[in-house]
């Protein structure tokens, strides 16, 4: 996995995990890939982290694009406690918007981003990759 911001490779972290990438103008973070670690926590427990801080960095403005090809169930779960951490930070004050990007003939995938999109309240937007 790398970690980029503004383009530029930053770190290696473990494989079998998404890609992130920083887009500091739009205040965007990009998730790709794949999430099919054994045990995700400690990968999911930064990422947490360092959404928030980019939270912060951005004026408490955050968009987050999902492009996940897989992703096992344990990290369906983690992916939804950061989202939920992450929406009590937008409570407050500020924008946190995601976009959930599915293949259209990926159920999996898009249900995933429904059974998402029904729990929060924060702006969450199903699109189909075209």
């Amino acid at each position: 996995m790398s970690w980029f911001v503004s383009g530029k490779k930053i770190e290696t972290y473990i494989q079998d995990c998404p890609e992130i990438k920083v887009n500091d103008r739009l205040k965007k973070i990009e998730i790709t890939g794949h999430s099919r670690m054994s045990n995700p926590g400690e990968y999911y427990d930064h990422l947490a982290k360092s959404l928030e801080s980019y939270y912060f960095t951005f004026k408490k403005t955050l968009i987050i694009d999902f492009r996940l090809e897989f992703i096992n169930s344990t990290s369906t779960l983690l992916i939804l406690q950061m989202l939920y951490s992450l929406q009590k930070l937008a409570e407050k004050e500020g924008i946190i918007v995601v976009n959930w990007y599915y293949e259209e003939d990926d159920e999996i995938i898009q249900e995933t981003g429904e059974i998402f999109a029904a729990s929060l309240k924060i702006p969450f937007h199903l699109k189909i990759i075209e």
